[in-house]
C-alpha cells in the first residue's frame, strides 16, 4: 500500500468510481456533490490510452485524482461552514509568462513584500483541509520528499519547497481542468477536449477556493502566479477584472528547450517510454497562443498588464519590484527592502539545469527565427 497525506490507494488501475468511493470515504461525505466529473472522465481515459503509465505511476497518478476529489469535498464543506468566506476581496497580482521565463523567481522575490500574501505550496496542496498546520506542512514534506526520490532531476529546475509560494494549477487542478496534466503526462485526446472548455467555472472556483485557503491565514492583496493563465485571459478577467497581470517575456528560442526539459523530466517520473521529440512538437504547437496572451493589448482586464522583460529582471530586480509596486498602489518601504534584499542575497543555489534544444528536434536559431516579430515587438535580448 502507498500513502501520502492521508490518502491510500490498494490498486494500480485507473477507475473513476473507485476514486470517488475513496474520496468520500476519507472525507467522511457520501452526499456533497462533487464536480467536473466530466473532465475527470475524460482525464482518466487519455492516462489509461495514451499516458504510457509505468504501474507506480498509475498509482500516484489515482492518489493524486482522489486528492482533488478530497479537496472538493472539503471545500464544500469550509463554504458550508462560512459561506460569508466567498465575500472575501482579494485584490490579485498575478504573475504569468511562458514557462521558464522568471515568473517563479519574481514571484518569490515579490512574496518577501509584507503586504503581499503569497499563499505556500502546504497551503496550495491542502487550501480546504482542516488538519492543524503543522500537519499539513509534514505532510508536504512527504510529498516533497518522494518527487526528489523519483525525480532527482527535477530539484535542479523548479525546487519544491514546502513555504515556497506555489502556482495556481494546484487549485485549478482540483477541477481536472488543467493544462498542467498535459505536462505532466502524455494526453493528447485530454487535451484536444480541454481546448474546446470554457475556462470560466474553472476560475469561479479557483476563486472560491483561494478564499477558503485565506479564511485559515488571512492577507490583504494575494500574490499568485500561473503560466498557463496566458491561454485563458478572457475567463480570468471574467472572474478578477480588478487584477494587475504581470507578464515576463523571454526569447522562445530558450523559454521552449527550457520547459521541454522539464517536461521531460516530470514525464520520465511514471511513464515509460518517453518520447522527447513528441514533447518539442506539443511545446512548439503550444506556445504560439501563449504568445498570443502576451502580445494583447489593455483588454480584458480593468487595467493594462505590466510588461517585464527577463532580462531587465535580472539586471535590475529592485527596479523591477519599485514598478510593480507602484502600479499596484504598495508601498515599498525600508522594511520591504530590506526582505528583499536579503532574498537576493541569499541567492538561489538550486543546480545546474542541463539541456539541448535538439534532444526534443528542437534548434535554438529556427525558434529565434520563427518568433522574431515577438522578439522585435518586445525589444527582446538574444541570450547565448
Amino acid at each position: 500500500m502507498v500513502s501520502t497525506g492521508g490518502i491510500s490507494t490498494e490498486q494500480s488501475n485507473l477507475n473513476t468510481a473507485t476514486m470517488i468511493l475513496t474520496a468520500r470515504r476519507v472525507a467522511g461525505d457520501n452526499e456533497t456533490e462533487l464536480s467536473n466529473l466530466e473532465a475527470l472522465e475524460q482525464l482518466v481515459r487519455s492516462l489509461d490510452g495514451e499516458a504510457r503509465l509505468t504501474s507506480a505511476g498509475r498509482v500516484r497518478a489515482q492518489r493524486s485524482l482522489v486528492r482533488s476529489l478530497v479537496e472538493q469535498l472539503e471545500t464544500s464543506h469550509r463554504i458550508a461552514e462560512r459561506p460569508e468566506t466567498t465575500n472575501r476581496p482579494l485584490r490579485p497580482i498575478i504573475i504569468t509568462g511562458m514557462l521558464r521565463t522568471g515568473t517563479t523567481f519574481l514571484q518569490h522575490l515579490l512574496a518577501q513584500h509584507p503586504q503581499l500574501r503569497a499563499p505556500a505550496l502546504w497551503e496550495m496542496m491542502a487550501p480546504a483541509r482542516r488538519d492543524p498546520s503543522d500537519e499539513l506542512i509534514s505532510q508536504c514534506a512527504a510529498y516533497i520528499a518522494e518527487y526528489d526520490r523519483i525525480a532527482p532531476k527535477f530539484k535542479h529546475i523548479h525546487p519544491l519547497r514546502v513555504d515556497f509560494p506555489e502556482e495556481c494549477h494546484r487549485l485549478t487542478g482540483n477541477t481536472f481542468c488543467d493544462p498542467i496534466f498535459a505536462l505532466r503526462y502524455h494526453v493528447p485526446g485530454y487535451t484536444k477536449w480541454l481546448d474546446r472548455q470554457s475556462m470560466a467555472p474553472i476560475y469561479r472556483y479557483h476563486r472560491t477556493q483561494l478564499q477558503v485557503l485565506l479564511d485559515r491565514i488571512p492577507g490583504d492583496h494575494v500574490l499568485l502566479k500561473g503560466p498557463s493563465h496566458l491561454w485563458y485571459l478572457d475567463d480570468l478577467a471574467a472572474v478578477y477584472p480588478d487584477a494587475l497581470v504581470v507578464r515576463m517575456h523571454r526569447s522562445p528560442a530558450v523559454a521552449v528547450p527550457s520547459v521541454c526539459s522539464l517536461t521531460s523530466v516530470v514525464r520520465r517520473a511514471g511513464a515509460d517510454p518517453v518520447d522527447d521529440h513528441e514533447i518539442g512538437r506539443y511545446w512548439l504547437e503550444r506556445v504560439t497562443p501563449m504568445l498570443e496572451g502576451l502580445r494583447r493589448g489593455a483588454g480584458p482586464f480593468d487595467r493594462p498588464p505590466l510588461d517585464i522583460r527577463y532580462a531587465d529582471l535580472v539586471a535590475d530586480p529592485m527596479a523591477v519590484v519599485a514598478e510593480i509596486c507602484a502600479t499596484a498602489g504598495l508601498s515599498l518601504t525600508g522594511a520591504a527592502r530590506r526582505r528583499m534584499n536579503g532574498y537576493l542575497s541569499a541567492g538561489r543555489s538550486q543546480g545546474r539545469h542541463a539541456y539541448r534544444a535538439e534532444q526534443f528536434g528542437l534548434r535554438s536559431g529556427q525558434l529565434a527565427d520563427r518568433f522574431s516579430d515577438y522578439l522585435d515587438e518586445f525589444a527582446i535580448p538574444h541570450e547565448a
